[in-house]
């Protein structure tokens, strides 16, 4: 199992690899779009707030341009894709390049008792290919904002 330095650095560089060769200038930052998570086994609004917490997380690095919530619940709407349904590679593709992304994040969040798993996919608009998946193990929900932060690196 890789250490959590070595799976922050990973999926840093992977995002970094997707942006690079699409960058216009030196300023320019990578556009980030994360669609609501699919929900299993707790209330539907679960997915969506985790979602919510990994753009803040995003935000937070500051290295990327995240694609503001509203114009992602606008699209999913449009796409008639409800908080807590599941979001096809294909349609994770379409919706990002819809609103100017270079990489799409889908996800899911699953719960067990008091036990959930989150998990994330990051995908290129470019290709469709998922160039990098990451999941973490969080017990209660009070803790899924620190398993977005161990997902971005930010914390162990």
């Amino acid at each position: 199992m890789a250490t959590h330095a070595f799976r922050a650095l990973t999926l840093l560089g992977t995002l970094t690899l997707i942006y690079a060769p699409l960058s216009h200038a030196e300023t320019e930052k990578p556009v980030i779009a994360v669609f609501h998570f699919e929900t299993q086994g707790a209330g539907s609004y679960v997915g969506p707030v985790v979602a919510r917490y990994l753009m803040a997380a995003f935000a937070y690095l500051g290295k990327y341009e995240v694609v503001n919530p509203p114009k992602i619940v606008k699209i999913m709407e449009g796409w008639n894709i409800g908080e807590g349904e599941p979001v096809s590679v294909a349609d994770a593709v379409a919706m990002g390049k819809s609103v100017g992304a270079m990489i799409a994040c889908r996800g899911k969040v699953t719960k067990n008792k008091d036990k959930y798993t989150i998990t994330v996919e990051f995908i290129s608009t470019a290709n469709g290919a998922v160039v990098n998946s990451q999941s973490v193990n969080v017990t209660g929900e009070a803790n899924l904002s620190k398993g977005v932060d161990r997902i971005v690196g930010l914390t162990k």
